[in-house]
């Protein structure tokens, strides 16, 4: 205890000089810190607050590398490649000289870009000047586009000593399927104004490039991916001063097509080689300018090849400056019109469309299988049901046919009178007709038209398909300044002329639908959408409907198609080792090219083999004869097709 009290003693009696000392010390602090907060606020408040507005979160999107399209096996198809451009800001700029001249800093910048990018330097200060005076310093001009990797290489080396100059490096493509794949991938390229505002709600960035046409197009939201980003904070200058987030983008998905690269290369080879092939005949025309083939499963419309020629070269919509007296040529050649897609593009059928007339007259039960017609001649003069007179023509004297001859010879008299019907003439007993009146028939036979698919799209998955037309009375006074529908209308339209129009696909699904017993398939290029980690993400399959036909009326059609090629006017598509059924077509035109001459499209459309199809080969050439060039073609092209494609995968 005693001990306790001497300690605590001691501690009362200590001396208090170092408190006091503290004391003052903590006092001064205060003090001196309350006068450095003063002299921040007040003297120096409005420069720490300019400060603080000038340091700024930039956030820059990051864009996705973009999915890749390959064909059936596997064949990368496009190629994603960088684009390079160079752009200022004019905000980051130095102040402009008092004296502008050779001392000017900024245009000592121009200078250096004229060097690098080829851009001249009067051209960059104009671009600047003009994007000042429109109050948009602060946003990003481009100055020069799709620079050589060169040229890239060397502007990124000197950016750090040319403030307000960025290198801006954007995805393209490269595209290596060729010009046989044109018009099925299609490209890439900026927003338009008038579906910029529509990606805008979808979370694009103005500049993120977009599919055009094409695959490209229809496809865009699977072959984008998700954008990143990153966060950064930067001064006044544009200099980094921390990056505060990064956000990576994600690769799109790719598509992996129906389309085998080998077959599509070679139809495309048969149709150039066919394209003046029987020129020598007859009947046939010059040398074609367009043509197409389908090359299509009938049962569930996998499109192992589509074809459109002429075709053109993707890439140069790399480079539309540059390459842009090439694409306005393009868009003024109406002759060849490259950039239409003619297997999606529609065009008097002819005969092949009488595969409808036939299995509407059947269902209808105006005609059967052994319906009768003596055709003793290649004219027949005739009255209509309106009281006027006609001279209907036929190619050849046919003798007496039944329906399955009528189509193995594609005899048009027999076709008039199961459209339109034929009175009793000479002897010769007459033939019903779809309806005892003309514009009823015509009605009838367009019914049927439609529920093949004709007059509107088939739902492939491709832009601007064409939708064709199936006529009527009431169509025809609308197009044709109020012309009344005559008799005579409605047998043209038996033989798929006058105001019939089909496209190539169209006719390929006609045919798939009696090849398959009446199952209208939705055709489609693309059979899988593919992940980056290679898992499907869906299968593309199109839908199916039921045409108000029955299996047995198209088993007639399916034999006389048969006979035209074993023996008929098909003749000429016969293809060694390949059972082929099929439809020639040689429709009449005035063509404006050649100043209304009156010409031929020449069209085959048939199916293999006859038990069991399994493909259905549809040709169109835009002059010729469907015997004398669309139907060698296509035995070519089948021939292949059972040769080298792999239909099992």
């Amino acid at each position: 205890m005693n001990e306790l009290r001497g300690l605590s003693g001691r501690l009362r009696n200590r001396p208090r000089g170092n408190l006091n000392v503290l004391s003052i010390a903590v006092v001064g602090l205060f003090a001196l810190l309350t006068a450095r907060l003063a002299y921040m606020q007040i003297v120096k408040g409005s420069s720490y607050s300019e400060r603080s507005r000038d340091n700024h979160l930039v956030q820059t999107d990051v864009v996705p590398p973009r999915g890749l399209i390959y064909d059936r096996n596997g064949v990368q198809l496009v190629q994603n490649v960088p684009s390079y451009s160079a752009q200022i800001v004019p905000d980051q700029l130095p102040p402009e000289s008092a004296t502008p001249g050779a001392d000017d800093p900024r245009y000592k910048i121009y200078q250096q870009l004229e060097q690098i990018t080829g851009t001249p330097a009067l051209a960059i200060q104009q671009q600047v000047k003009q994007q000042e005076d429109s109050g948009k310093s602060g946003q990003a001009i481009t100055i020069a586009n799709h620079l050589t990797q060169d040229q890239a290489q060397t502007l990124d080396e000197v950016t750090n000593n040319l403030p307000g100059v960025t290198l801006v490096i954007a995805p393209a493509r490269n595209y290596t399927g060729g010009t046989d794949f044109s018009n099925i991938l299609g490209y890439i390229g900026a927003q338009s104004q008038e579906n910029a505002a529509q990606y805008a709600k979808l979370g694009y960035s103005l500049f993120e490039p977009v599919g055009v046409a094409g695959l490209e197009q229809v496809y865009q939201q699977d072959l984008r991916g998700t954008p990143g980003y990153t966060l950064d904070e930067q001064d006044a200058q544009g200099t980094l001063i921390q990056q505060v987030e990064d956000v990576a983008p994600k690769p799109g998905d790719s598509l992996k097509l129906a389309i085998d690269k080998g077959l599509q290369d070679y139809v495309a080879q048969i149709l150039q080689q066919y394209m003046s092939y029987g020129s020598d005949n007859a009947f046939a025309s010059e040398t074609a300018r367009t043509a197409a083939a389908v090359v299509m499963n009938p049962n569930d419309g996998q499109i192992y090849a589509m074809v459109s020629i002429p075709g053109y070269d993707d890439n140069i919509f790399n480079d539309p400056v540059k390459n842009g007296s090439e694409i306005t040529s393009m868009l003024q050649d109406k002759q060849h019109s490259p950039l239409t897609d003619h297997a999606i593009a529609a065009a008097a059928p002819g005969s092949t469309f009488k595969m409808i007339t036939a299995a509407a007259g059947l269902q209808n039960g105006t005609v059967t299988p052994h319906t009768s017609r003596y055709i003793p001649s290649t004219v027949l003069n005739i009255k209509g049901d309106d009281g006027k007179a006609y001279q209907l023509i036929d190619w050849e004297v046919h003798g007496t046919i039944d329906l399955y001859q009528a189509i193995a010879q594609s005899s048009d008299i027999y076709f008039y009178g199961v459209a339109c019907g034929l009175p009793a003439t000479d002897g010769i007993p007459g033939m019903k007709g779809l309806a005892s009146d003309s514009d009823k028939a015509a009605l009838i036979l367009g019914q049927y038209a439609r529920a093949f698919g004709l007059g509107s799209p088939t739902g492939v998955d491709l832009d601007n398909e064409a939708s064709g037309n199936v006529p009527s009375p009431a169509q025809k006074l609308k197009t044709h300044d109020g012309e009344p529908w005559v008799y005579f209308d409605t047998c043209y339209m038996g033989i798929g002329q006058g105001d019939v129009a089909a496209t190539p696909l169209q006719m390929a699904r006609v045919t798939a639908a009696v090849a398959n017993g009446g199952k209208l398939v939705t055709p489609h290029v693309v059979n899988q959408v593919v992940a980056p980690d290679g898992k499907v993400v869906r299968d593309i399959t199109g839908d199916t409907t039921q045409i108000p036909i029955s299996k047995s009326n198209l088993d007639v059609v399916k034999e006389g198609m048969h006979e035209c090629v074993n023996g008929g006017a098909c003749e000429s598509a016969s293809a060694p080792g390949v059972d082929m059924s099929g439809k020639t077509g040689t429709a009449e035109f005035n063509d404006e090219y050649q100043g209304g001459i009156l010409t031929q499209h020449a069209w085959f459309t048939g199916f293999a083999p006859f038990e069991n199809p399994q493909v259905v080969v549809t040709v169109y050439f835009d002059l010729g004869w469907g015997g004398a060039r669309a139907a060698p073609a296509a035995s070519k092209i089948a021939e292949y097709f059972f040769q080298n494609v792999k239909v099992n995968q």
